[in-house]
């Protein structure tokens, strides 16, 4: 059974989805100060509130959809107690490049108190070079903004896989 609070995080969440996605002060405050955010692929956890707000404005500021007909649409979300999963698509023009980019993304979140405390983002990568090329260097991207994130534990034990070192973690 969800919430009060949390049953208005997702119908907060949802409307900002496909309404009003360029709105970073609105969707900020949907993420709680200590707030986890995993993006895969490229295989990064960004672990402060802060940073995560940052990669998320980041993010957001290179898309555009207003005065265009790209936008998000949901396909599916389900929710219990504390859980929140939602897949989209999402249609948005690269303000850089000024061409259109398509992925379905989906995201897999823990509810705090009406606030998303953690964010896990798996990006399907396979009907786009493009998507996968940008999620390939983002890493690159997020450390010149200052953006503070760590390589996640599976990426890190295959590294170590690869080294012949054992991580037990």
């Amino acid at each position: 059974m969800l919430s009060a609070e949390n049953e208005k995080l997702i119908k907060e969440y949802l409307d900002i989805a496909e309404n009003d996605s360029e709105n970073m002060e609105r969707f900020k405050n949907l993420l709680s100060d200590d707030c986890v955010w995993a993006l895969m692929p490229p295989g990064m956890v960004i672990e402060d509130g802060e940073s995560v707000k940052k990669f998320c404005a980041f993010a957001m500021g290179s898309r555009k959809h207003k005065g265009s007909d790209v936008k998000a649409k949901i396909n599916n979300w389900f929710a219990d107690e504390d859980n929140f999963c939602v897949e989209y698509y999402h249609a948005a023009i690269i303000t850089v490049f000024r061409f259109v980019v398509i992925e379905n993304i989906c995201l897999v979140c823990k509810m705090r108190n009406g606030q998303f405390c953690v964010v896990h983002e798996y990006v399907d990568t396979s009907g786009s070079r493009l998507i996968w090329l940008g999620l390939k260097i983002m890493p690159l991207l997020a450390r010149k903004k200052g953006i503070h994130f760590r390589k996640s534990l599976s990426k890190q034990r295959v590294q170590s896989q690869k080294s012949g070192k054992r991580n037990r973690s």
